[in-house]
Protein backbone atom coordinates (compact mmCIF):
# COMPACT_ATOMS: atom_id res chain seq x y z
CA UNK A 1 0.00 0.00 0.00
CA UNK A 2 1.61 3.17 -1.28
CA UNK A 3 1.85 5.49 1.97
CA UNK A 4 0.88 8.81 2.15
CA UNK A 5 4.60 10.46 2.25
CA UNK A 6 5.68 8.80 -0.73
CA UNK A 7 2.88 10.06 -2.92
CA UNK A 8 3.70 13.35 -1.85
CA UNK A 9 7.36 12.94 -2.12
CA UNK A 10 6.62 11.57 -5.67
CA UNK A 11 3.85 14.64 -6.97
CA UNK A 12 6.60 17.20 -5.35
CA UNK A 13 8.88 15.41 -7.51
CA UNK A 14 7.13 15.61 -11.12
CA UNK A 15 5.72 19.22 -10.17
CA UNK A 16 9.55 20.66 -9.16
CA UNK A 17 10.39 18.90 -12.72
CA UNK A 18 7.59 20.04 -14.51
CA UNK A 19 8.06 23.85 -12.91
CA UNK A 20 11.77 23.66 -13.95
CA UNK A 21 11.14 23.18 -18.01
CA UNK A 22 10.82 19.74 -18.92
CA UNK A 23 7.04 18.38 -20.80
CA UNK A 24 6.65 15.10 -19.19
CA UNK A 25 8.15 13.30 -15.66
CA UNK A 26 7.54 9.58 -15.22
CA UNK A 27 9.10 6.92 -12.94
CA UNK A 28 9.92 3.62 -12.42
CA UNK A 29 11.81 0.96 -10.28
CA UNK A 30 14.69 -1.16 -11.09
CA UNK A 31 12.45 -4.72 -10.42
CA UNK A 32 10.67 -3.83 -13.78
CA UNK A 33 13.37 -3.33 -16.04
CA UNK A 34 14.58 -6.35 -18.11
CA UNK A 35 16.50 -6.96 -20.96
CA UNK A 36 18.04 -3.50 -21.44
CA UNK A 37 20.56 -2.99 -24.08
CA UNK A 38 23.88 -3.25 -22.18
CA UNK A 39 27.77 -2.25 -23.05
CA UNK A 40 29.21 -0.12 -25.62
CA UNK A 41 27.07 1.64 -28.28
CA UNK A 42 30.15 1.34 -31.41
CA UNK A 43 32.60 3.95 -29.86
CA UNK A 44 30.00 6.66 -28.69
CA UNK A 45 29.25 5.63 -25.04
CA UNK A 46 28.81 2.67 -22.33
CA UNK A 47 25.25 1.78 -21.40
CA UNK A 48 25.26 0.98 -17.60
CA UNK A 49 22.41 -0.86 -15.67
CA UNK A 50 20.54 1.96 -13.41
CA UNK A 51 22.61 -0.27 -10.40
CA UNK A 52 25.76 -0.50 -11.99
CA UNK A 53 25.83 3.67 -12.08
CA UNK A 54 24.15 3.96 -8.55
CA UNK A 55 23.57 1.51 -6.49
CA UNK A 56 21.13 1.88 -3.78
CA UNK A 57 19.25 3.19 -6.69
CA UNK A 58 15.17 1.94 -5.65
CA UNK A 59 13.93 4.97 -8.00
CA UNK A 60 14.16 6.16 -11.45
CA UNK A 61 12.81 9.17 -12.71
CA UNK A 62 13.53 10.22 -16.69
CA UNK A 63 12.56 13.42 -17.46
CA UNK A 64 11.87 15.05 -21.31
CA UNK A 65 12.87 18.44 -22.81
CA UNK A 66 11.40 19.76 -25.67
CA UNK A 67 13.37 20.47 -28.75
CA UNK A 68 11.23 23.31 -29.84
CA UNK A 69 14.73 24.62 -31.55
CA UNK A 70 17.88 23.14 -33.52
CA UNK A 71 19.51 25.42 -31.29
CA UNK A 72 19.24 22.21 -28.43
CA UNK A 73 20.60 20.06 -30.94
CA UNK A 74 24.08 21.59 -31.60
CA UNK A 75 27.03 19.86 -30.02
CA UNK A 76 30.44 21.94 -29.70
CA UNK A 77 33.43 19.99 -29.61
CA UNK A 78 36.42 22.10 -28.61
CA UNK A 79 40.64 21.45 -28.08
CA UNK A 80 40.71 21.71 -24.01
CA UNK A 81 42.15 25.10 -24.26
CA UNK A 82 42.04 28.10 -26.18
CA UNK A 83 43.76 27.70 -29.90
CA UNK A 84 43.83 28.87 -33.23
CA UNK A 85 41.70 25.82 -34.46
CA UNK A 86 44.73 23.63 -35.95
CA UNK A 87 45.20 21.37 -32.94
CA UNK A 88 46.22 17.89 -33.89
CA UNK A 89 43.69 15.21 -33.56
CA UNK A 90 45.63 13.84 -31.15
CA UNK A 91 45.02 16.85 -28.38
CA UNK A 92 42.50 16.31 -25.60
CA UNK A 93 38.98 17.31 -26.84
CA UNK A 94 35.72 18.59 -24.48
CA UNK A 95 32.64 17.85 -25.91
CA UNK A 96 29.38 19.66 -24.94
CA UNK A 97 26.16 18.96 -26.12
CA UNK A 98 23.60 21.81 -25.57
CA UNK A 99 20.22 20.31 -24.84
CA UNK A 100 22.12 18.04 -22.31
CA UNK A 101 23.80 20.97 -20.30
CA UNK A 102 20.63 22.96 -20.49
CA UNK A 103 18.79 19.67 -18.96
CA UNK A 104 21.47 19.15 -15.88
CA UNK A 105 21.41 22.68 -14.64
CA UNK A 106 17.51 21.99 -14.67
CA UNK A 107 17.66 18.26 -13.35
CA UNK A 108 19.49 19.93 -10.24
CA UNK A 109 16.13 21.31 -8.84
CA UNK A 110 14.73 18.05 -8.72
CA UNK A 111 17.96 16.66 -7.19
CA UNK A 112 18.21 19.57 -4.89
CA UNK A 113 14.87 18.86 -3.27
CA UNK A 114 15.20 15.24 -2.74
CA UNK A 115 18.34 15.88 -0.89
CA UNK A 116 16.62 18.13 0.93
CA UNK A 117 14.49 15.51 1.92
CA UNK A 118 17.19 13.48 3.45
CA UNK A 119 17.27 10.98 0.03
CA UNK A 120 20.84 11.15 -1.91
CA UNK A 121 20.59 11.46 -5.92
CA UNK A 122 22.41 11.59 -9.18
CA UNK A 123 21.38 12.90 -12.91
CA UNK A 124 22.86 10.26 -15.29
CA UNK A 125 22.60 10.14 -19.55
CA UNK A 126 24.84 6.94 -19.27
CA UNK A 127 21.44 4.44 -18.57
CA UNK A 128 19.66 3.33 -21.51
CA UNK A 129 17.07 6.35 -21.52
CA UNK A 130 14.65 5.69 -24.64
CA UNK A 131 13.40 1.84 -23.32
CA UNK A 132 13.61 3.01 -19.36
CA UNK A 133 10.97 5.86 -20.64
CA UNK A 134 8.99 3.73 -22.88
CA UNK A 135 8.69 1.82 -18.90
CA UNK A 136 7.78 5.11 -17.26
CA UNK A 137 5.02 5.83 -19.49
CA UNK A 138 6.29 8.71 -21.30
CA UNK A 139 6.17 7.12 -24.58
CA UNK A 140 6.78 4.08 -27.27
CA UNK A 141 10.66 3.47 -29.00
CA UNK A 142 9.48 4.03 -32.79
CA UNK A 143 10.36 3.03 -35.64
CA UNK A 144 13.45 5.34 -36.14
CA UNK A 145 14.39 4.03 -32.57
CA UNK A 146 13.95 7.30 -30.70
CA UNK A 147 11.18 8.11 -27.97
CA UNK A 148 7.88 9.25 -29.67
CA UNK A 149 5.76 10.64 -27.05
CA UNK A 150 2.01 11.50 -27.63
CA UNK A 151 1.82 15.19 -27.26
CA UNK A 152 5.89 16.49 -28.72
CA UNK A 153 6.07 13.10 -31.10
CA UNK A 154 10.51 12.82 -31.08
CA UNK A 155 11.49 16.02 -30.12
CA UNK A 156 12.47 15.80 -26.92
CA UNK A 157 15.28 14.86 -25.25
CA UNK A 158 16.05 12.73 -22.01
CA UNK A 159 17.83 12.74 -18.75
CA UNK A 160 17.52 10.72 -16.02
CA UNK A 161 17.50 11.06 -11.99
CA UNK A 162 18.75 7.86 -9.78
CA UNK A 163 17.18 7.94 -6.75
CA UNK A 164 17.53 5.89 -3.39
CA UNK A 165 14.02 7.59 -2.55
CA UNK A 166 10.94 5.37 -2.72
CA UNK A 167 8.34 6.61 -5.25
CA UNK A 168 4.78 6.04 -7.00
CA UNK A 169 5.78 3.91 -10.45
CA UNK A 170 4.06 4.82 -13.36
CA UNK A 171 2.58 2.37 -15.59
CA UNK A 172 4.38 1.52 -18.68
CA UNK A 173 3.73 2.99 -22.00
CA UNK A 174 1.30 0.00 -23.89
CA UNK A 175 0.50 1.84 -27.76
CA UNK A 176 2.44 1.93 -30.84
CA UNK A 177 2.40 5.16 -32.17
CA UNK A 178 4.23 4.31 -35.24
CA UNK A 179 1.25 2.08 -36.56
CA UNK A 180 1.76 2.20 -40.69
CA UNK A 181 3.76 5.42 -40.56
CA UNK A 182 6.97 5.06 -42.56
CA UNK A 183 8.34 8.57 -42.80
CA UNK A 184 11.30 8.48 -40.41
CA UNK A 185 12.65 5.39 -42.17
CA UNK A 186 12.30 6.74 -45.88
CA UNK A 187 13.68 10.49 -44.65
CA UNK A 188 16.81 9.21 -43.41
CA UNK A 189 19.79 10.56 -46.00
CA UNK A 190 22.05 7.66 -44.97
CA UNK A 191 19.20 5.05 -44.89
CA UNK A 192 20.04 3.49 -41.93
CA UNK A 193 16.70 2.91 -40.44
CA UNK A 194 14.72 0.02 -40.58
CA UNK A 195 11.64 -0.80 -38.97
CA UNK A 196 12.48 -0.11 -34.87
CA UNK A 197 16.11 -0.55 -35.68
CA UNK A 198 19.37 1.73 -36.06
CA UNK A 199 21.97 0.80 -38.39
CA UNK A 200 24.49 3.13 -36.37
CA UNK A 201 27.28 3.19 -38.06
CA UNK A 202 24.84 4.74 -41.32
CA UNK A 203 23.79 7.25 -38.87
CA UNK A 204 24.95 10.40 -39.27
CA UNK A 205 25.16 11.49 -35.69
CA UNK A 206 27.31 8.36 -35.01
CA UNK A 207 29.08 9.53 -37.81
CA UNK A 208 30.00 12.59 -36.40
CA UNK A 209 30.15 11.42 -32.84
CA UNK A 210 32.60 9.27 -33.12
CA UNK A 211 34.90 10.47 -36.74
CA UNK A 212 37.49 8.21 -36.59
CA UNK A 213 35.54 4.95 -36.24
CA UNK A 214 36.31 2.61 -39.26
CA UNK A 215 32.87 1.04 -39.35
CA UNK A 216 31.35 4.26 -40.91
CA UNK A 217 31.52 3.53 -44.19
CA UNK A 218 32.87 6.23 -46.83
CA UNK A 219 29.88 7.14 -48.28
CA UNK A 220 27.98 7.86 -45.02
CA UNK A 221 31.04 10.36 -44.18
CA UNK A 222 30.74 12.42 -47.58
CA UNK A 223 26.85 12.36 -46.64
CA UNK A 224 27.45 13.44 -43.32
CA UNK A 225 30.02 16.12 -44.46
CA UNK A 226 27.43 17.65 -46.95
CA UNK A 227 24.56 17.86 -44.70
CA UNK A 228 25.29 18.80 -41.65
CA UNK A 229 25.41 22.48 -40.60
CA UNK A 230 28.60 23.51 -38.78
CA UNK A 231 27.72 27.04 -37.15
CA UNK A 232 31.47 26.99 -36.03
CA UNK A 233 34.97 25.15 -36.70
CA UNK A 234 34.46 22.99 -33.41
CA UNK A 235 30.60 22.85 -33.29
CA UNK A 236 27.63 21.27 -35.29
CA UNK A 237 24.08 20.77 -35.57
CA UNK A 238 22.66 16.95 -35.36
CA UNK A 239 21.00 15.47 -38.23
CA UNK A 240 16.93 15.62 -37.18
CA UNK A 241 15.61 14.49 -40.27
CA UNK A 242 14.04 11.36 -38.58
CA UNK A 243 12.42 13.90 -35.90
CA UNK A 244 11.48 16.34 -38.54
CA UNK A 245 8.69 14.28 -40.61
CA UNK A 246 7.06 12.65 -37.84
CA UNK A 247 3.88 13.51 -37.43
CA UNK A 248 3.30 13.54 -33.69
CA UNK A 249 3.52 16.80 -32.32
CA UNK A 250 5.08 18.60 -34.77
CA UNK A 251 4.79 22.15 -34.73
CA UNK A 252 2.63 24.25 -36.95
CA UNK A 253 4.70 27.24 -39.36
CA UNK A 254 2.55 29.66 -37.50
CA UNK A 255 3.53 28.35 -34.07
CA UNK A 256 7.47 28.23 -35.09
CA UNK A 257 7.65 32.17 -36.40
CA UNK A 258 6.29 32.97 -32.95
CA UNK A 259 8.46 30.85 -31.10
CA UNK A 260 10.98 32.51 -33.00
CA UNK A 261 10.63 36.04 -32.67
CA UNK A 262 9.37 36.23 -29.09
CA UNK A 263 11.88 33.78 -27.72
CA UNK A 264 15.07 34.39 -29.47
CA UNK A 265 16.39 35.89 -26.43
CA UNK A 266 15.62 32.90 -24.42
CA UNK A 267 17.79 30.76 -27.10
CA UNK A 268 20.56 32.80 -26.13
CA UNK A 269 20.31 31.97 -22.64
CA UNK A 270 20.03 28.49 -22.56
CA UNK A 271 22.56 28.16 -25.16
CA UNK A 272 24.76 30.06 -22.41
CA UNK A 273 24.32 27.56 -19.56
Amino acid sequence: MVSNVTSTLTSNVKQIALDAGFVAVGITIPDRLENLPHGWVGQARRLQSPEEEFPPVNSIIVMAFYVWDEIFNINIRAPNGIDSGNSSSFDSFEGYFISYEVMKNKAWKVIQYLESQGHNAIYSAGIPLKPIAVQCGLGWQGKSTLLVTPHHGPRVNLIAILTDAELDCDEPFQEDLCKDCMKCVKACPAQALAPYECNIFRCIVYALECPDDPEVPEKVRKIEQRLTARPTVHSYIECSRCMDVCPYGNPSRELLEQVSESSHSFVLRSYAL
